[in-house]
């Protein structure tokens, strides 16, 4: 995965999810609570935790329809 795909999703402004390597999957439903490294990715978690992910161990980029949020998994 590549800083330029995930930027793309945060500037579409529809929300998404980003599959991981061992399965995990984060939602990504505000463009504030991302932030975008030269390596990795800083997630903001429904609980206000951070989450930091590595762009290599990153599989993918979903969209995902707002009135369906949570069933993503």
């Amino acid at each position: 995965m590549t800083t330029d795909r995930v930027q793309t999703a945060i500037n579409e402004g529809i929300p998404f999810v980003i599959r991981m390597a061992d399965g995990e999957k984060y939602e990504v439903v505000d463009r504030y609570k991302i932030a975008l490294g030269r390596t990795s990715v800083i997630l903001v978690g429904e609980d206000d935790m951070p989450h930091v992910v590595p762009l290599l161990t990153m599989t993918g980029i979903s969209y995902i329809d707002p009135k369906k949020r949570g069933e993503a998994e």
